[in-house]
């Protein structure tokens, strides 16, 4: 039989215990999200900038250094002299017995250097297997010759660098900056130009660590690598590279082979980022921050891992509903059970009480309790005590008016 009291008091504390997990999902859990989101974005914007920041600091800075050996007055005087003449000899001899060149590029920490005369010949270099080679056709060349500075991307260098074995190697990823040697009447008289690994790059990229998954990168206008990612191992393993990731792995989604939303909208020429997340070039969900360099024709790139930086949050939000979940049912058997206990005595009393009402005065309720249910219960009895008493007295009263037989035949 339906009883109401019982469904309602189960229903009561039911909304008792889901209305804080209603509240902590609809209000405090998505405020929380997006805090976290803001913060997170926030912390790869700065990553980024400060990339970005730094990277421009060292073009300049290779720029300076450029600069500051075509200026040199040595540098300036042997590119002046001809090779024939005894007096660059005898100067060259004097500089390299002192080991004035070897200190000059060690000053300013290039291990590349070649300086060649205004037909595109190298006269000094920071190796010996340099001196004599041509560089005329060279876009480096040709520009400072001009009487331009000149600061090419990041390419694949046709000189032997040194490679992370510490052999020289063709083909690496580096930097060409080349300035021009003007004499006393601002005449452009030679070039100076210093090739640049990108290790410079990769170490001032990986000192900045966001998590255990973030990481920073740069782009080319292509979509290409520049710099070294974090999973190089990895991604070597699974042949998508053969050495190195800088300018062998192009950023796509490996799935589709499509760029991934963080480069293509980089290379639109904007800053921008996403909180939602998207598919990197692991294939795994990131959520990132990209900033574009109009100067070099380079992208900066920052993100990390949907799953870690979104962990903590999803980890307490599982957490919350498990812990709800157990008291859920808790509340429920509790509901049931105390509900059971509250509302068994009422529907008793409710049904002896219909009882009385139908003319069973003699009707009892045996319930004994010092709550207000006992207390109703024993009303309850009195009330059908008082009622049974009314009832026997009227039955035995004998009615005032009713006269003998008599003393109606004498009034008539």
């Amino acid at each position: 039989m339906f009883k109401p009291t019982k469904s309602k008091l189960s229903i009561f504390f039911l909304i008792l215990t889901f209305l804080p997990l209603i509240v902590m999902r609809m209000v405090i859990y998505p405020i929380t999200f997006e805090t976290l989101k803001r913060e997170i974005i926030k912390d790869l914007e700065i990553a980024t900038r400060k990339q970005a920041e730094l990277v421009t600091r060292w073009v300049e800075k290779c720029r300076s250094d450029a600069q500051r050996i075509a200026n040199n007055p040595f540098v300036l005087q042997l590119v002046q002299s001809t090779p024939e003449s005894g007096e660059h000899t005898e100067l060259f001899r004097k500089l390299d017995e002192t080991g004035y060149f070897d200190y000059l590029w060690k000053e300013f920490g290039h291990k590349e250097v070649f300086i060649s005369d205004p037909g595109g010949v190298v006269r000094i270099a920071s190796e010996q297997e340099f001196v004599g080679m041509d560089i005329s056709a060279k876009d480096y060349f040709r520009s400072a010759i001009s009487g331009a500075s000149f600061t090419s991307g990041i390419i694949s260098s046709d000189i032997p660098l040194e490679n992370e074995s510490g052999i020289g190697e063709v083909g690496m990823p580096a930097l060409f900056v080349s300035e021009p040697i003007k004499d006393m009447v601002n005449r452009t008289i030679g070039t100076v130009t210093l090739l640049i690994g990108v290790s410079e790059i990769n170490t001032m990229m990986q000192n900045i660590h966001i998590g255990t998954t973030g990481e920073t990168y740069l782009i080319n206008g292509y979509g290409y690598m520049l710099t070294e990612s974090r999973f190089t191992e990895n991604l070597r393993k699974q042949g998508r590279i053969e050495k190195r990731s800088a300018l062998a792995l192009k950023v796509v989604n490996p799935k589709t082979n499509v760029l991934t939303k963080g480069v293509r909208e980089c290379l639109k020429g904007s800053g921008g980022f996403d909180t939602e997340g998207y598919p990197d070039y692991r294939g795994v969900n990131v959520l990132g921050f990209w900033h574009w360099m109009p100067d070099y024709g380079w992208g900066v790139i920052a993100e990390i891992d949907v799953d870690e930086g979104y962990g903590a949050l999803y980890t307490l939000r599982n957490y919350v509903m498990f812990v709800f979940g157990l008291v859920s049912i808790g509340v429920i058997i509790v509901a049931f059970f105390l509900g059971k206990k509250i509302s068994a005595p009422v529907h008793y009393i409710s049904e002896k009480a219909l009882e009385i009402a139908r003319g069973n005065y003699n009707t009892r309720i045996h319930y004994t309790s010092d709550d207000e249910i006992g207390k109703l219960a024993s009303a309850i009895n009195s009330m059908a005590e008082t009622l049974e008493s009314g009832v026997q007295g009227a039955g035995t009263v004998k009615p005032a008016n009713k006269t003998s037989p008599r003393e109606s035949k004498n009034s008539c």
